[in-house]
């Protein structure tokens, strides 16, 4: 049954199901005010539905006609009980129990579940049908509310019925046979008078529309036996179109071509298994040609043939709570370091008396920390003192410019001339050299005063 509803639209299927069902043979001519092209075309399919049995006819076409009918009312019973709760619960009770009991068991179990204390009413009588329909009417324009009508992807094609996925193999079959029907030459209207009304008119488009690349006679009658297209040129169309379906769907995942392959059944199926071997560990190039397909899906919507696919708006982000105030990590502690011991100074053999030693203790070894190593070596460096101001009037404990220039750095080196390289009075990197300390000289006294060096000399005699 599904072939004779191939192609067509819920009101040409709604059409030619009322007039063979109820006029017979008779209400066919009045296919005759409708378009050329769409006479032609329910004049076949009902020709092709006549040469059934009437026995078996009618309870078909019956059956066709109530699926169409239904279809609508199970957009309300496919509804989630959490949606339909929502609608309802600002209802009465009364409009309530009316829902519930129209709608299926499970699904007013689950959607009184979710309502939660609802007072249940007792109907007095029967609700008219024409209530009803407003009723459902009214509910599935709230449950559409929040539905966004989406574009189409290529999963869609596992969620399409059998005849659907005929008209995208017939669209895609033409387009995949344009450049050998267009090479038949004086064959090409034979090929095409073979076909039905639907594929007759995507065949000869198609090949108008690549006759500037058609192949040579050879070639085009090679591609068409291949799919055996000579002996059945309907048969044949449908191959080629099926085998680009099965191509996507192994570009989109093997099992995903595995699932599609098992779904349908009877001549779809045969042809969907026969290429599904076949396209079996095939390279594959670019998106398997999944986005002409889904541009083929946008072609039939928009004619009516199929329905677009309905997706809930995505869930709203919770707003994530405010972390927690880190609690700083405490630093690793850095060992000050202590100050150093001052060794006396030493004297040379050319009578200078070298800088004091300092020797690091214990606690001034570099300290292995990370970011502390360079820190303990600054801290570890004793202060500098500024140097003397040449002007200062000559004292004990300020050293003259002779006195500076005998002194050495710490590596040994002396000091560079005044005159060249004048030292800096801010920071200089000498040290003064303490006074030695006499032996008998106690910590914190003063210390006692030399007697005037003795001048040998011819003793004088006279007076003094």
């Amino acid at each position: 049954m599904e072939q004779f509803f191939t192609s067509l639209s819920k009101r040409q299927t709604m059409l030619l199901l009322t007039s063979l069902a109820f006029g017979g043979s008779e209400a066919v001519e009045a296919y005759e005010y409708l378009e050329r092209a769409e006479e032609e075309l329910l004049r076949h399919r009902a020709e092709g539905l006549s040469q059934i049995p009437r026995e078996k006819r009618v309870p078909l076409l019956v059956q066709e006609i109530k699926r169409l009918v239904t279809q609508r009312r199970r957009q309300l019973a496919s509804a989630e009980p959490k949606r339909l709760a929502k609608l309802l619960k600002d209802e009465r009770p009364t409009l309530i129990e009316v829902v519930l009991n129209a709608v299926p068991a499970e699904l007013g179990t689950a959607v009184r579940g979710e309502l939660g204390n609802v007072k249940s009413v007792r109907l007095a009588r029967d609700i008219k049908p024409e209530v009803l329909s407003i009723i459902r009417w009214k509910l599935e324009v709230g449950l559409r509310a929040g539905v966004q009508v989406g574009s189409f992807r290529f999963t869609d094609v596992m969620t399409l019925q059998q005849r659907e996925l005929l008209a995208v193999a017939d669209r895609m079959g033409a387009r995949v046979l344009a450049t050998a029907v267009a090479g038949l030459g004086d064959g090409a209207q034979e090929f095409l008078s073979a076909l039905p009304p639907d594929q007759r008119v995507l065949a000869a488009r198609a090949a108008e529309a690549g006759a500037s690349r058609r192949l040579t006679e050879k070639d085009s009658r090679l591609v068409l036996e291949m799919h055996g297209a000579l002996e059945n040129p309907s048969l044949g169309l449908r191959s080629a179109g099926t085998q680009r379906i099965v191509r996507a769907a192994y570009a989109q995942s093997p099992d995903f071509a595995k699932n599609l392959a098992g779904r349908h059944q009877g001549d779809l199926g045969k042809l969907l298994a026969r290429w599904l071997r076949e396209e079996k560990g095939k390279p594959i190039k670019g998106d398997g040609g999944r986005m002409d397909i889904v541009e083929q899906l946008e072609r039939l919507a928009q004619k009516g043939v199929i329905d677009r696919p309905m997706r809930l708006p995505p869930p709203v982000p919770v707003a994530a709570p405010a972390p927690k105030a880190a609690v700083a990590a405490p630093r690793p502690s850095v060992a000050l370091p202590r100050p150093s011991t001052v060794l006396p100074p030493r004297r040379m053999s050319s009578g200078l008396v070298a800088p004091p030693v300092r020797r690091p203790t214990g606690a001034q070894a570099p300290v292995k920390v990370q970011g502390a190593t360079r820190a303990s070596k600054v801290l570890a460096r004793p202060p500098l003192e500024a140097a003397p101001s040449r002007r200062s009037a000559p004292d004990d404990s300020v050293p003259t410019d002779s006195q500076v220039r005998q002194r050495v750095l710490r590596d040994g080196k002396p000091l560079p001339r005044s005159d060249t390289h004048p030292p800096r009075r801010s920071t200089s990197p000498v040290q003064p050299i303490p006074r030695r300390r006499q032996p008998g000289e106690a910590a914190g006294e003063p210390a006692p005063r030399r007697s005037a060096p003795l001048v040998k000399g011819p003793r004088r005699r006279g007076p003094t």
